[in-house]
């Protein structure tokens, strides 16, 4: 590649893309810290001496002002696909010597308002904001003015001057039931999730796209509620009790699946349910159960380091360029769904 003519403007996420490391890699390269092979530091190098990289004395001054710090405002830790993000974006951070301070909402957009304005007089030096239910777009819209570089996750709200990392959910939904048309057809389920966010909804999109190739399947059983292990049981404990479950469910995360998992073995303990289940996320404890979970895996650790480069970027260029990103998960093909793997 030839040396740019404004070398300028090459900034150390320019020379991170060029050597195919994140932009934490790099800046350890340009401090000479960190665990990294003489391999990397040497490619790294490379690339800043072919785009012909500058470094700002004058910015690394105002970066030695700043507080090293990142505020992370989500809906609930608890979340499988959360703690995930949350542990991805801070071991990306903290590779660049940045620390995550965090904090839920609880699903209250006052709680929110609240925790942005805490970070705020904290002096963060960004924010990652998983927005709770009900934030309207006026809310957004305020995020961008508020001075630091500002990153959205997981729940899109599309507003200039806000960067989003997500999921391609409608083509989750899509794989998860084009992979269960394979083994089934007739009725299909899909289970939890709030019908006002946008991951639930773009799901649904995709389940019902699959499902229209298909002359004997469709969705008959659509039904939301919060994303957790307890409603999943007691939701398929209902269903089961009225005999209205369908064969083949499709639920919002792993933890709902857990939940319809623990109705299903009560419904039948003296073996497997006949019952195909797939769900989203891939948690750790996916593969744990009995029989092992197929799910689609949204990288939530993959979001959280995306977020952070994306973060750290915009910290060192604050005019960059804002940017969306959407990961395209893939499905994790267990047993669940009736594969014998």
């Amino acid at each position: 590649m030839s040396r740019p003519s404004n070398a300028a403007h090459v900034t150390l996420a320019d020379v991170a893309a060029h050597a195919g490391v994140s932009r934490a890699t790099a800046s350890l390269v340009l401090r000479d810290t960190g665990s990294l092979t003489e391999d990397t530091r040497n490619r790294v190098r490379a690339s800043m001496n072919e785009l012909g990289y500058v470094y700002h004395r004058g910015a690394a001054s105002l970066r030695a002002s700043r507080t090293q710090s990142i505020g992370v405002i989500v809906s609930d830790i608890s979340n499988g696909f959360t703690a995930e993000l949350t542990v991805g974006l801070e071991e990306a951070l903290a590779a660049a010597g940045v620390v995550a301070l965090i904090a839920n909402t609880l699903e209250s957009t006052d709680r929110q308002e609240l925790l942005v304005r805490s970070m705020l007089e904290r002096q963060v030096d960004g924010l990652l904001i998983i927005p709770a239910i009900g934030t309207t777009r006026a809310m957004a819209e305020r995020l961008s003015t508020v001075g630091v570089p500002v990153v959205i996750a997981s729940r899109d709200i599309a507003v200039p001057g806000l960067s989003y990392v997500g999921i391609d959910n409608v083509t989750g939904g899509s794989c998860a039931a084009e992979h269960l048309l394979t083994h089934t057809n007739g009725p299909v389920a899909f289970l939890g999730g709030f019908t006002e966010l946008g991951p639930r909804q773009d799901r649904v999109a995709g389940i019902k796209r699959a499902l229209a190739t298909a002359s004997d399947a469709w969705l008959e059983v659509d039904i939301p509620g919060p994303p957790n292990g307890s409603w999943g049981l007691e939701t398929a404990r209902r269903l089961l009790d009225d005999g209205s479950l369908p064969p083949t469910i499709i639920c919002l995360n792993d933890q709902v699946a857990f939940g319809v998992y623990r109705a299903l073995r009560e419904a039948r303990p003296e073996g497997p349910s006949p019952v195909r289940v797939v769900s989203f996320d891939d948690v750790a404890e996916a593969a744990l159960w009995e029989p092992p979970l197929t799910t689609i895996a949204a990288s939530g650790h993959e979001v959280g380091v995306r977020c952070a480069d994306i973060l750290l970027g915009r910290i060192e260029a604050p005019d960059g360029p804002t940017v969306r990103t959407l990961i395209t998960p893939t499905i994790v093909v267990r047993e669940s769904c009736g594969c014998l793997v």
